[in-house]
């Protein structure tokens, strides 16, 4: 019994490790309420990553907003126009005034096909 009890520890231990290595973005830089993240190419149709990342920048705050960009992103203001330009993906969140949305290049991208707004 013991045994078991040791395993589980260890397990939820290393589980944030695991998932953390094979999240599919990474937060590449912050600027106030904006978080700018790089999603892998392997990952871009995948809506959970864009959603764990959202979840882990916007975390406890109240307006917070999540640029994405495929493959790499930049890490500060200001944008190129190029970097504009690639930007695939925008989280938009005010919970003071219940804002939530999700903007996505629709040319580019099928994402969030029934609850996106058009950039």
């Amino acid at each position: 019994m013991k045994g078991i009890a040791t395993a589980l520890v260890l397990t939820a231990i290393c589980m944030p490790i695991v998932a953390a290595a094979g999240s599919g973005y990474k937060i590449t830089g912050q600027s106030g309420v904006m978080f700018f993240v790089a999603v892998d190419v392997t990952q871009k149709e995948n809506e959970d990553v864009y959603r764990l990342a959202v979840g882990k920048a916007c975390a406890g705050k109240p307006i917070c907003q999540v640029q994405f960009w495929v493959g790499s992103a930049p890490s500060k203001f200001p944008l190129t126009d190029a970097q504009v330009d690639s930007k695939l993906v925008q989280w938009q969140q005010n919970l003071n005034t219940g804002l939530r949305r999700w903007l996505v290049k629709c040319n580019s991208s099928k994402l969030f096909a029934k609850e996106r707004e058009c950039i």
